[in-house]
């Protein structure tokens, strides 16, 4: 059976700061259907219609439960820059086919010095994949455009390119405790955020 890529991220972009009050409220209550309450009904991010809420609330939830207590407790002392990274953390994690474009495509670019995303980079990314997941063989084109155009936001979003349109590659700053948090869970993400693998030895060798 062909393995199928989760693309369900076109619901609703990085949102960084929205992500990280939604984290702040789980961790008062441990509590998913008191977070969906706050967020759903009581409108606690205080944006869009009630059938918005619940498809974004959705999306939010299934990336945060991705994180480790830790990871999730990290919000709240998280810089801005790391609120940020934490919250394309979950992206990776809950969204493969993000992982293996950052990693595939926008680290070996910078290794080689290429510091520039172009359209055919995506094109070629999305054609490789498309024997081993059999979703991305049956999608409109249209699903397929929004598929590209979401992610490339959520990165410009998380500081990996400087915007949509130049897309410009940025390797983003991760503090040490995030590090830290990365190594203990799976190293294989150091790679997502761009991190050589000289760079995720040494972190795995301090932090492991």
């Amino acid at each position: 059976m062909a393995s199928k890529y989760l693309l369900s991220y076109t619901a609703v972009s990085l949102q960084a700061y929205e992500a990280e009050i939604i984290a702040n409220i789980y961790r008062e209550t441990l509590d998913w259907e008191s977070v969906a309450k706050s967020v759903v009904d009581d409108d606690a991010l205080q944006k869009g219609t009630i059938s918005t809420r619940k498809r974004e609330f959705t999306e939010f939830k299934k990336r945060l439960q991705t994180l480790t207590p830790e990871q999730l407790a990290y919000y709240e002392q998280a810089s801005s820059s790391d609120v940020k990274n934490l919250t394309m953390l979950s992206c990776f994690k809950l969204y493969a086919f993000i992982s293996d474009f950052a990693r595939e495509i926008i680290r070996n670019k910078l290794l080689l010095f290429d510091f520039q995303l172009i359209n055919s980079d995506y094109e070629a990314f999305y054609d490789s994949k498309r024997v081993a997941y059999d979703n991305l063989n049956t999608i409109s084109e249209a699903t397929k455009y929004k598929l590209k155009q979401v992610m490339f936001k959520m990165f410009e979003q998380a500081g990996f390119i400087d915007s949509v349109k130049n897309k410009n590659i940025q390797k983003p700053y991760l503090s040490q405790e995030l590090i830290k948090l990365i190594v203990k869970d799976d190293p294989k993400y150091l790679g997502a955020f761009l991190c050589s693998d000289n760079e995720i030895n040494e972190y795995i060798k301090r932090y492991q």
